[in-house]
């Protein structure tokens, strides 16, 4: 993971996408959005895709990988084939990592998960991909509760192995 810049709040990224999302006339706006995220979101170093990092109930091979630095947690995502695989779950990934890298544990805890539904992002997606997605959100807070449980104890915070 490169050199780190502090994300603003995540209120404040999490407003600024729910403007880019209300500007959409249609789903198709929204479908070319997600792609276009896909497309420009950087591959991942190959070294971490490693399968403890796949994100588990998601039909595309998507690795989700932490790390937690000054209080801060850090995700990089990417799927299997990179920016040849499925874009639209390349794209929800990014978003995710757009939003909630860089936060506190606690911000991401706190963050509404009913947000994605509100924006309709998660309700223009099929079955498979909303679990996807569902799988990634759910794999992010976990890792926001370890970590931040960790760093309240006291103890050095490592990336889970996912097992």
């Amino acid at each position: 993971m490169s050199e780190r810049r502090i994300p603003a709040p995540i209120a404040e990224i999490a407003a600024e996408i729910e403007s880019t999302v209300s500007g959409f006339s249609d789903s198709d706006a929204r479908w070319s959005w997600l792609l276009r995220l896909a497309k420009e979101h950087p591959a991942m170093d190959a070294s971490l895709r490693d399968d403890r990092f796949l994100v588990k109930g998601c039909a595309t091979r998507l690795y989700l990988v932490p790390k937690f630095e000054e209080g801060r947690l850090w995700f990089e995502t990417d799927t299997d084939a990179g920016d040849s695989s499925p874009l639209i779950v390349r794209g929800l990934a990014a978003l995710a990592q757009r939003l909630f890298s860089g936060q506190t544990p606690a911000d991401v805890l706190a963050f509404d998960p009913e947000f994605f539904r509100r924006t309709g992002i998660h309700g223009a997606l099929s079955a498979t991909r909303a679990n996807g997605f569902a799988s990634l959100l759910r794999q992010i807070r976990l890792y926001a509760d370890v970590f931040g449980r960790m760093a309240a104890a006291g103890k050095a915070a490592e990336a889970p192995s996912g097992d």
